[in-house]
């Protein structure tokens, strides 16, 4: 019984303190809105954590989001304490409309860094291309450590912008996962 109960024990605290990728992402939330090829939407792009870096944890100052032309022109939610923007791709479709969007979320002081053990979900609305099809929308979180060198900040990235199934190794400043998606419907 006593050899059962360590044995339990250990596998519990083996799936407690082993962080996944599948737990370590940017998921996506609809809140109810809709899914419907054609129609206009709103999603929310679910952080679910900050940055590490030698043990550490480090807030999220800047989050972005690539948004494809197949959930047309975004428009980001207001935050207070963040600056939003819109930008688009220099890549164009035969109709010389940009491919995709990105829209950044830049808090505007140290104030507003979204606390690394906390989520927090930015809002966008988009209109849904006509086709049922699966939508990405590559992210990259950054965080700011402080550097060895004075005054300066190193930059820490969460680059959740995986489409193939795949997921790079880390690098000391860099995590991979996979880039959240919805399924659009026909309605």
């Amino acid at each position: 019984m006593k050899k059962r109960v360590i044995v339990i024990f250990a596998a519990v605290i083996t799936v407690v303190a082993i962080p996944t990728a599948a737990n370590a992402h940017v998921g996506v939330q609809l809140r109810g809105n809709t899914l419907v090829a054609g129609q206009s939407s709103r999603i929310y792009l679910s952080l679910g954590h900050g940055c590490t870096y030698k043990n550490t944890q480090y807030g999220t100052r800047i989050f972005s989001a690539v948004i494809p032309s197949t959930a047309g022109k975004p428009t980001p939610e207001f935050h207070q304490g963040f600056k939003a923007t819109v930008v688009a791709s220099t890549e164009v479709d035969a109709k010389n409309n940009p491919l995709s969007y990105t829209v950044t979320w830049t808090a505007k002081s140290a104030n507003y860094t979204i606390d690394p053990y906390t989520f927090y979900d930015f809002g966008l609305k988009v209109k849904w291309d006509a086709s049922p099809q699966k939508i990405f929308f590559p992210t990259t979180q950054t965080c700011y450590a402080p550097s060895s060198t004075s005054g300066v900040k190193k930059p820490l990235y969460l680059r959740w912008i995986q489409t193939d199934g795949t997921t790079p190794a880390a690098t000391e400043d860099t995590e991979f996962g996979p880039a959240p998606a919805v399924t659009t419907v026909a309605g």
